[in-house]
């Protein structure tokens, strides 16, 4: 099957899922690449767009008129598209995790609300995931996350407002998108095979 997968993509693109350590990281690039060539598909572009992406020096993959957002977790592979506005997707498996070692990463009023809520860990990944969400939209990097001011429906960014928009996919997972402008978007859900049918 991946050698299947593999075919369905520029040489470039598979030699460098090859080039994954692991299994899941390779699978999850690959399948990441694969959403984005559907999307491309579906909006009327050549799938051979994926051979012109350009990164940024915090690695965010860009492409004139196209705006997107991959995220991977346990299995999960998301993809948020737009060519109107700049978006950003996340998503988490819920873990237990020892929360003090990530305070560095939030403001105080963000860490307050964290360690003063019912259930900590939820709260956790409720702002996690919004601030990843949040610096993939502002293309910014990990040393800009204290800069990050996420409320509870909406993000800010060097004074620059983003939308942030949950969705349900599994319990034990947390899925949020942000975006420029608060937009309808659809969710659909696909296996390997609908992503192999461009």
């Amino acid at each position: 099957m991946k050698e299947l997968a593999l075919s369905n993509l520029p040489n470039s693109l598979s030699e460098r899922a090859d080039r994954y350590l692991d299994e899941d990281s390779s699978w999850s690039y690959l399948t990441g690449r694969l959403l984005l060539k559907k999307a491309f598909y579906i909006n009327g572009f050549s799938p051979s767009l994926l051979e012109k992406i350009n990164y940024s020096e915090y690695g965010k993959p860009s492409l004139a008129g196209h705006n997107f957002s991959i995220s991977h977790s346990n299995g999960y592979v998301v993809l948020a598209y737009s060519t109107k506005i700049s978006v950003g997707i996340d998503i988490e498996k819920k873990k237990n995790i020892e929360l003090k070692l990530f305070k560095y990463l939030f403001t105080d009023s963000e860490w307050d609300s964290i360690i003063k809520a019912e259930n900590s860990l939820e709260k956790f990944y409720w702002f996690w995931v919004r601030k990843e969400a949040l610096l993939k939209a502002a293309g910014c990097s990990l040393k800009d996350l204290k800069q990050l001011e996420v409320l509870e429906h909406h993000g800010i960014f060097k004074g620059r407002r983003y939308h942030f928009e949950s969705f349900d996919f599994d319990s034990d997972f947390n899925g949020v998108v942000a975006m420029e402008e608060k937009v309808h978007f659809d969710v659909a859900f696909m296996d390997l095979k609908d992503l192999l049918e461009v």
